[in-house]
């Protein structure tokens, strides 16, 4: 995932990966920033991935540079609008 802004004042509070024995991937990472952006109103940059080993994306939501908050289905890419992380 590409960071948004200098991340070395955002504080990391989810860090997770779990590699199931089928093949799948679920990877969790989301930083709280000390201020909200343009890019990141919501004062989160975050990627919740769900894939596999071989590198396929089955689902994943981010919010990289450039792109804002979306999701990625499979190898398409949509907007989505972020609500809350509960």
């Amino acid at each position: 995932m590409a960071m948004m802004q200098d991340m070395s004042q955002a504080t990391l509070i989810l860090n997770t990966r779990i590699d199931y024995p089928n093949g799948v991937i679920v990877v969790q990472r989301i930083h709280r920033l000390t201020v909200a952006s343009e890019q990141a109103p919501h004062g989160y940059v975050y990627q919740l991935h769900c894939g596999t080993r071989a590198g396929q994306t089955l689902i994943r939501f981010d919010n990289e540079t450039g792109k804002g908050d979306h999701i990625h289905d499979g190898d398409r890419q949509r907007p989505y609008t972020f609500s809350t992380l509960a």
